[in-house]
């Protein structure tokens, strides 16, 4: 399940898309769907992508987060394994000692170094 929030942030110009849940199957349409809504929508605004407690994200969820930011949003997210996804996508440096307290395996999975749920 994937919930979207979406809040329109007046003074910083922006369109916040809060996600929270799983980001894979087709809840990565819906994604897809509200972005694109909202960028027709606010064509001059900044839109920001927070995954904030997303517990999975897919390949095809992947593919659309880079399609998302090489489109100009900007992403954010919480939690050591989203961090890692954001800056593969983004090529941002990310030190593995920020996530010394979690998982290297789910961080692999998270992260595009496993194939499927679960392994």
């Amino acid at each position: 399940m994937l919930k979207i929030s979406v809040k329109d942030q007046e003074p910083q110009k922006q369109v916040l898309l809060e996600v929270e849940g799983r980001l894979a199957g087709p809840w990565v349409q819906e994604l897809e769907r509200s972005w694109e809504g909202e960028r027709s929508r606010a064509r001059s605004e900044l839109i920001v992508v927070r995954l904030s407690n997303v517990t999975f994200i897919d390949e095809a969820g992947n593919e659309l987060l880079r399609r998302i930011f090489h489109a100009g949003a900007k992403l954010e997210g919480n939690g050591c394994m989203v961090r890692a996804i954001i800056a593969r996508i983004t090529g941002a440096a990310f030190p593995a000692h920020d996530c010394e307290g979690e998982s290297k395996k789910s961080i692999a999975a998270l992260s595009g170094g496993s194939q499927g749920e679960g392994k």
